[in-house]
């Protein structure tokens, strides 16, 4: 699949009691995509945001994890050219943890091929 406009945030944000600073270079070399943009959110200020957006907008789907505290170890699929205003936009695909998630991710994005 050819989804080279497909952009990736990853946000590395504190949750377990290990987690007191950003990521290192050897933690950030997992996700060696181009694609992807990696950053730190100490404040978990992009979880807020996630929940904003599921309370904004009922019938996006729901995460069946992730959601002790924080929305965390999740993944979520925008439409394209989707834009952030006052009130976060709705996911077309919002779940994880992402390693279980990844397979119907994947296949979401093989529906959609204005995703790529």
């Amino acid at each position: 699949m050819d989804n080279r406009k497909l952009r990736v945030l990853v946000v590395w944000e504190p949750i377990l009691p290990t987690d007191w600073s950003r990521p290192d270079n050897r933690t950030l070399a997992r996700i060696s995509d181009r694609r992807a943009i990696q950053f730190w959110d100490e404040k978990h200020l992009v979880a807020e945001e996630l929940r904003r957006g599921v309370k904004a907008n009922p019938g996006q789907p729901k995460a069946g994890c992730c959601n002790d505290g924080f929305l965390w170890d999740l993944a979520a699929l925008y439409p394209p050219q989707t834009r952030w205003s006052e009130t976060p936009p709705p996911a077309v695909f919002f779940d994880g943890p992402v390693i279980r998630v990844a397979p119907a991710l994947d296949e979401r994005l093989k529906e959609n091929p204005g995703n790529q």
